[in-house]
């Protein structure tokens, strides 16, 4: 073998080699724990992180939370292998705890099934709050027209659209008319005991309250007399409460009989004789016939009009055209006049309220707007069958 001057070339080029990498691994180990070069599994020179908690966020919302703590994350669960999960359902460490900077926690995950349509919540009749609340549960938005909608002081909705029941989508909005209801004091019920037909009817009208006559000519509205209420008189009560009225019919009538006896005189004159004839006066003999109560059943008369309630009247989102009471058996045909417009409607009773209260009858939203504009909520009525 022929060398070369300066020895073998290529061990020299190992030496060389051998020589730069001991250099960079010492230069390396100086200089590292001066610039603060971490491990890929911890952290040094960093303080620890609290782990925040990330259960219920979205995939895009963990990227953005786990990089500005500077973490790493470890996913598993449905849809973790292939990155389509969709929300956390579940975090270690938990939230809180302490944890090295850069480290790695582990997340549960899941897919959530694409949002389905449900039915619209029932919002007619709510309050402003009830709204919110319920629209917040069913992650749904709205907008509002109508009295006190442009600055927030509406008070009540009076329709909604789409309907209740109605399938909308997830995060869909629904549009509500709203008003501004009028705050109606509490008022004291007027004595109506012993007061005609005529005047308690006004007296209630005056005190905008409603009524409700029991008796035995109440069915009838032949009754004439109060007798007895309920509540008392002086009681406050709220607007367009009922007032119920114990009644009485008219009086019976007094028969008498005359009975006038005239007695009959025969005279035989005989001549030369004289013969007075004296007639007994005439006697009238007055009978009084003794009070009797005689309950007959009277044949009613044709008339639709002869039974009937007056109170208060509302309306929910129904089938035009058929309505709801508490009192009435379904099928019967009724007659709603608003009190204050004389506008009447006729309607068919298909449905029945839950419970009794001071609603003589629940309206068709489309039957309602026929007597009066839908944000009034409620009205005076004389309901007729």
């Amino acid at each position: 073998m022929v060398l070369a001057e300066g020895g073998n070339l290529r061990a020299s080029i190992r030496r060389a080699r051998g020589c730069a990498l001991s250099l960079f691994a010492v230069g390396a180990l100086i200089v590292g724990p001066m610039l603060g070069v971490a491990s890929p599994g911890g952290a040094t020179g960093h303080a620890p992180v609290r782990m925040p908690n990330v259960v219920g966020d979205t995939r895009s919302q963990v990227f953005a939370v786990m990089a500005a703590d500077q973490l790493f994350f470890a996913t598993h669960g449905p849809g973790s292998a292939d990155g389509n999960w969709t929300v956390v359902v579940a975090q270690v460490p938990a939230a809180g705890t302490l944890v090295p900077y850069r480290s790695t926690v582990s997340l549960t995950v899941r897919i959530d099934l694409a949002h389905q349509p449900r039915p619209a919540p029932v919002l007619v009749g709510l309050t402003r709050p009830e709204v919110y609340k319920i629209m917040s549960e069913y992650q749904l938005f709205f907008t509002t027209s109508g009295p006190g909608a442009s600055n927030g002081t509406w008070t009540d909705v009076v329709s909604q659209s789409p309907g209740a029941d109605v399938l909308v989508a997830w995060h869909s909005t629904m549009h509500l008319i709203v008003s501004r209801a009028v705050v109606h004091p509490k008022r004291a019920v007027p004595r109506l005991l012993g007061a005609s037909k005529a005047q308690a009817l006004a007296l209630l009208a005056q005190a905008e309250l409603g009524y409700v006559a029991q008796g035995l000519d109440a069915k009838n509205g032949t009754w004439t007399t109060v007798t007895k209420q309920s509540p008392a008189p002086g009681t406050q009560v709220a607007w367009h409460s009922t007032v119920v009225l114990d009644v009485s019919g008219p009086s019976p009538s007094t028969t008498t009989t005359s009975t006038t006896t005239t007695s009959t005189s025969t005279t035989t004159t005989y001549p030369g004789e004289t013969t007075t004839t004296t007639i007994p006066p005439s006697t009238t003999t007055t009978i009084k016939a003794p009070t009797t109560t005689t309950t007959l059943k009277v044949k009613p008369k044709p008339s639709r009009s002869r039974d009937y309630r007056i109170g208060i009247a509302t309306w929910y989102s129904y089938i035009p055209g058929q309505c709801a009471t508490w009192y009435l058996p379904l099928g019967t045909r009724l007659v709603v006049r608003d009190l204050a417009t004389g506008r009447a409607i006729v309607c068919l009773v298909t449905d029945h309220e839950a419970s009794k209260g001071d609603h003589v009858v629940d309206l068709s939203e489309t039957q309602f707007a026929e007597l009066e504009p839908l944000w009034r909520g409620v009205i005076h009525v004389k309901v007729s069958w």
